[in-house]
């Protein structure tokens, strides 16, 4: 009986591992689900724009010998969109993919040169004619907006989850205006004598020299964005922050040297397809 007992365990135990085994087992005829090698999902970032080269401040060319050249802008913008990732390889040890982002893109800056005070004759209110220091400022403030086509790859650094990732970006101007301010700053009781070419504001203290589309300008605009990511995996989705670097490689006008790069800081946020 013992014996007969014994033999009984030992068939149970042996069940119970076959069958243990078995479950780990992919079953021939409910194979199990192959790793997704495509993820979609939205993304979002902020621009630290810096337009550098310069272009030169005037309405009109017979302006241009009295005008300064504005040479660097910065302002904050962003942009939103969506991306998708292409797994290259096996996905379960692949290191490396392609990353398509298709953005709406907002790359504004304001440029500002201050000017040294100068002695300015001028007639007081008695009608009589006096000499006064004057401060004046040239200004411009840029809006500049694109649909950005951007293909990057990635390649991912060992198992820490971080990664580099760069390539080439390709925009369309949606938008591309520049306003044109010239600003009396000191003395604060002074005015311009409007001149019927311009608009004026701030009681005449402000000069509306040009606003407008900036002449001469590209519709599109290519650079090349690089950065380094870190991969977040959550159980249905995975949050990838990153920073980069968008720079500008074409001109912003036809006749000028006149650049806009960025920095990005960015979040990517990918659901499996």
């Amino acid at each position: 009986m013992n014996m007969t007992r014994s033999l009984l365990v030992m068939v149970v135990a042996a069940l119970v591992v076959v069958t243990s085994n078995a479950q780990d087992l992919a079953n021939p005829l409910e194979p199990a689900k192959a790793p997704s090698r495509i993820f979609v999902g939205p993304v979002v970032g902020f621009n630290r724009v810096m337009q550098t080269g310069g272009f030169q401040y005037y309405a009109n060319p017979s302006d241009a010998p009295l005008c300064p050249t504005l040479e660097d802008g910065s302002a904050n913008g962003f942009f939103v969109g969506i991306n998708t990732e292409i797994i290259l390889g096996d996905p379960k040890d692949s290191r490396s993919s392609l990353i398509f982002r298709l953005l709406y893109d907002r790359l504004p800056s304001s440029f500002r040169q201050f000017n040294d005070q100068l002695p300015t004759r001028i007639i007081d209110q008695q009608g009589q004619p006096t000499t006064i220091m004057t401060s004046t400022e040239f200004a411009a403030d840029v809006v500049y907006t694109t649909i950005d086509f951007e293909a990057m790859y990635r390649f991912g650094l060992g198992t820490t989850g971080f990664g580099i990732q760069a390539g080439p970006v390709i925009s369309y101007a949606l938008q591309k205006t520049v306003t044109q301010l010239f600003n009396l700053l000191e003395p604060a009781n002074a005015q311009f004598v409007p001149d019927q070419r311009y608009q004026y504001r701030n009681f005449n203290r402000t000069a509306v020299i040009y606003d407008g589309d900036i002449p001469e300008s590209n519709a599109l605009r290519i650079g090349f964005k690089a950065g380094i990511q870190y991969e977040i995996f959550l159980r249905r989705m995975t949050i990838v922050p990153s920073l980069n670097y968008n720079f500008g490689i074409t001109n912003l006008t036809r006749n000028e040297s006149w650049r806009v790069s960025a920095i990005q800081p960015q979040v990517d946020i990918r659901f499996a397809f």
